[in-house]
Formats: structure tokens, C-alpha cells, sequence
């Protein structure tokens, strides 16, 4: 996953971590399709274990070498 430093909160692509509502992130006519976020290291590895993929990681800078860096590794 190309990493992306970001200075600014209103930058193009964190609309899905900032905007959109639980309803929309969720997508109720096609279930497939939704998307939901999860906040700590511990769920974010049990979702990629469990098979699903991920969209996006928005993580503090000093994460990307440390606690946050396995996961890292594993999303394409």
C-alpha cells in the first residue's frame, strides 16, 4: 500500500474517515459494497484474517514503522 503523507484534513481521499455518515459507509442496497472502519491494531488484524480488504489506513506517522507496520504489510 503506497504510503501518503497528509498535512491537511480536508485532503482528496479522506472524505471516508471524515465525512460520510454511518449510513453511507454502510450502503443498505448493496451490503457487499460497504465499508466500515475500524480503530485499533487488534480489530484492523482480526478483519484481515477474517479475509476482508482493506480501502485505506490513516495512521500517525510514528505508527508506520511501528505497531502499525505488520498491517502495513499486508494490504496490497
Amino acid at each position: 500500500m503506497p504510503i501518503i503523507e497528509i498535512n491537511d484534513i480536508h485532503a482528496p481521499g479522506l472524505e471516508i474517515f471524515s465525512t460520510l455518515t454511518e449510513a453511507q459507509l454502510r450502503n443498505e442496497l448493496e451490503p457487499e459494497k460497504g465499508i466500515f472502519i475500524a480503530e485499533s491494531p487488534k480489530v484492523i488484524r482480526v478483519a484481515l484474517q477474517a479475509g476482508y480488504q482493506t480501502l485505506a489506513l490513516l495512521c500517525e506517522n510514528r505508527h508506520i514503522q511501528g505497531d502499525a507496520a505488520d498491517i502495513i504489510e499486508r494490504c496490497p
